[in-house]
C-alpha cells in the first residue's frame, strides 16, 4: 500500500514538472528523494529491536520465613519490574549470621551484586561500608533516575552523605524510635501480672515481674536482644537510671562500634569508660547472678523473634518503634506488649539502621538505581517484599494485614517485616497496630526533633588501625561484659586493652572533626 502511495506521488509530481518545464526538475528530484528518505525512516523504527532488560542481584538481610515463598515473591516482583523499569530482579536471602560475610565476599570477588541493604549489623552497617569504599556514590545515578526517592526521603538523606556524596538511601521508616521491653502477654495474664507489667516505671519493677514469671513457668527472665550478646545495651541510649523517665537519648554519630557517646554542649564521651556504662553492666551482673538471664546468651547468635518463638525467654528489651510489639509478635508467634522506657532523636545512626546501598561490585548500577527508586514509590512492592503474595501469605482486612485463615507464622510460606523495604509508610500496618498508626508515626517524628549533629560523619581514615584493634578488644570481652557473665576484675582488663589499643585517640579523632562540623553550622 506504502509503495502505491509512492508511486502515485511520484507520478503526480512528475506531471506537475512537465507542465512547469525543465527548470524545477531539482526540486522534483529533491521531494523524490525526501518521501524515499521518509519511508526508509518509517520501516526501520517499525523493525527496531527494544532495549535489552537488564538484570540485577539484590542482597537481603532475612528476617523471617522465605524459603519457596521467596521463589514465588522473586516472579512477582519481576512481573512488576520488568513492565516498570524493564530489569529482572534476583533476591537473595541471607542469614544475619552470615550478612557481613557475603558482602565481603562479593566485593572481592568482584561478583554481580547491586544493590545490598545497609543493616544495624556494624560490620555491614553505613560506617564500617563508607569507611571501606564499598560504596558507590549516587548523586549523579540519583539525579536521573532518583527523583522520586530523594523527594521521599526528605533531609535525612543527610545522614548517608559525607563530604557532598550520597552513600546510601536511608529506608523511610518510624524514626522515632525508643528503648523498650517487650513481654510475653500469655505469661503475664497466666500470672496475673499484666496489670502492673503495663504500669511499671521502673527497673526494679521490671526484675520483680522477671522473677515471678521465670519462677513459676521455669522460664529466662529475658536475654540478648541481638546477636552480639546485649542485654539492655541499646544504640544511642543511657539506660543507667532506675527510673525509666530519667533515661536519655544520645547521637552516636553514625559510630556502629557503640564507641562513641555524646552530649549536648558537643562533648564527645568514651562509650565504654562512662559511668553510665557501668552502671548498666552492672545491672545486668546482678540479674546473671539471679539466674534470670538466658545461660547462652554470650555465645547465642540468633535474633530475638527466634528466641522468643522458640521459647527461651519471657521478654527482651530492644530498640524498636511504634507498633513494635505487633511486629515482633507477628515475627515470633508470640502477644506481646510493649513498655516505652525512652525515646530516642533521630540522629545519623537512627537514619542509617536500615537503608539501601549499590556496592562498588555492581555491573548494573543504573538497572539498581531505577530499582531502589521503585522500591521506595511502589506501595505493591514494599508490602510483596514485606509480607509475601497476597493472598496466600496475607489477606488485608479492615486496612490492615493479617494472615488467612488456616496460615500461622509456623506455617507461611513467606513473611518478614515493614521496615526493612524502602518505604515503611506505603506498606499495609499488620493487624493488631493501632488504628493510623502511619499518621501517628509521622506525628511522632515531627514532635521528636532530630539531632544537631546529623549530617555529621566522620572520616575515620587516620584512626583505621586504631579502630581495628578496639573492635578487637570490644570483640573479646563484649559478650561477656554485656550478659553479665563477666564481673569488676574483667571490666578492668577491658579498660586497660581499649586504652591500649588508642581508643582515646578515636574518641579524640571524632572530637576535632565533630568541633570542625559544628563551626561550619553556625
Amino acid at each position: 500500500m506504502k509503495l502505491r502511495v509512492l508511486a502515485m506521488l511520484l507520478v503526480f509530481m512528475m506531471t506537475l514538472s512537465l507542465v512547469a518545464g525543465c527548470g524545477n526538475s531539482e526540486q522534483v528530484a529533491e521531494t523524490s528523494s525526501n518521501a524515499a528518505a521518509s519511508e526508509s525512516s518509517s520501516a526501520s523504527s517499525e523493525t527496531q529491536a527494544p532495549e535489552e532488560i537488564a538484570n540485577i542481584s539484590v542482597m537481603i538481610l532475612s528476617l523471617g520465613p522465605q524459603g519457596e515463598g521467596a521463589v514465588e515473591v522473586e516472579k512477582k516482583l519481576n512481573e512488576i519490574t520488568e513492565k516498570e523499569i524493564n530489569t529482572h530482579v534476583t533476591l537473595k536471602y541471607v542469614e544475619p549470621g552470615q550478612y557481613t560475610q557475603q558482602i565481603n565476599l562479593a566485593i572481592a570477588g568482584d561478583e554481580d551484586l547491586d544493590a545490598i541493604m545497609v543493616t544495624p549489623i556494624p560490620p555491614a552497617g553505613f560506617s564500617a561500608l563508607t569507611a571501606s569504599n564499598s560504596l558507590v556514590p549516587l548523586n549523579d545515578l540519583l539525579a536521573t533516575y532518583g527523583q522520586d526517592v530523594l523527594g521521599i526521603v526528605g533531609d535525612y538523606i543527610k545522614g548517608t552523605t559525607i563530604n557532598g556524596n550520597i552513600y546510601a538511601l536511608p529506608n523511610y521508616r518510624d524514626l522515632s524510635s525508643g528503648a523498650y521491653i517487650v513481654m510475653r502477654k500469655d505469661l503475664l495474664e497466666q500470672a496475673n501480672l499484666l496489670d502492673k507489667a503495663e504500669a511499671m516505671t521502673t527497673w526494679t519493677e521490671y526484675e520483680d515481674i522477671m522473677k515471678q514469671i521465670s519462677e513459676q513457668f521455669k522460664i529466662n527472665g529475658t536475654g540478648p536482644n541481638d546477636a552480639e550478646g546485649s542485654i539492655i545495651n541499646i544504640a544511642n541510649v543511657w539506660l543507667d537510671d532506675d527510673k525509666f523517665a530519667d533515661s536519655e537519648s544520645f547521637d552516636s554519630l553514625g559510630d556502629n562500634y557503640k564507641i562513641i557517646a555524646t552530649d549536648e554542649s558537643g562533648k564527645v564521651i568514651n562509650y565504654y569508660k562512662s559511668d553510665k556504662y557501668k552502671v548498666m553492666i552492672d545491672r545486668v551482673r546482678k540479674w546473671n547472678q539471679e539466674g534470670l538471664i538466658y545461660k547462652d546468651s554470650a555465645t547465642n547468635k540468633e535474633l530475638v523473634d527466634t528466641l522468643l518463638k522458640n521459647d527461651v525467654y519471657f521478654s527482651a528489651t530492644i530498640n524498636g518503634e511504634l507498633g513494635v510489639e505487633v511486629n515482633h509478635g507477628s515475627a515470633s508467634g508470640k502477644e506481646l506488649i510493649a513498655k516505652k522506657v525512652v525515646g530516642i532523636t533521630t540522629g545519623t545512626s537512627n537514619v542509617t539502621k536500615f537503608g539501601w546501598a549499590i556496592p562498588v561490585c555492581s555491573k548494573e548500577q543504573e538497572a539498581a538505581a531505577k530499582f531502589l527508586n521503585l522500591m521506595f514509590k511502589s506501595p505493591e512492592v514494599n508490602n510483596l517484599l514485606a509480607w509475601g503474595i497476597e493472598g496466600k501469605d496475607y489477606v488485608v482486612e479492615n486496612g490492615f494485614a493479617k494472615f488467612p485463615e488456616g496460615v500461622t507464622r509456623e506455617t507461611v510460606a513467606y513473611h518478614t517485616a515493614d521496615f526493612l523495604y524502602g518505604n515503611q509508610f506505603l506498606t499495609t500496618p499488620w493487624e493488631g497496630s493501632p488504628e493510623n498508626i502511619r499518621e501517628i508515626a509521622k506525628k511522632e517524628m515531627a514532635e521528636g526533633g532530630i539531632s544537631k549533629y546529623l549530617g555529621f560523619s566522620c572520616d575515620t581514615t587516620k584512626v583505621e588501625n586504631e579502630l581495628t584493634a578496639v573492635n578487637s578488644v570490644i570483640n573479646e570481652y563484649k559478650a561477656g561484659l554485656h550478659t553479665g557473665m563477666l564481673g569488676q576484675g574483667e571490666y578492668d582488663k577491658f579498660i586497660a586493652k581499649l586504652d591500649a589499643a588508642g581508643i582515646e585517640k578515636i574518641v579524640a579523632e571524632y572530637q576535632t572533626q565533630l568541633d570542625a562540623w559544628l563551626a561550619t553550622q553556625k
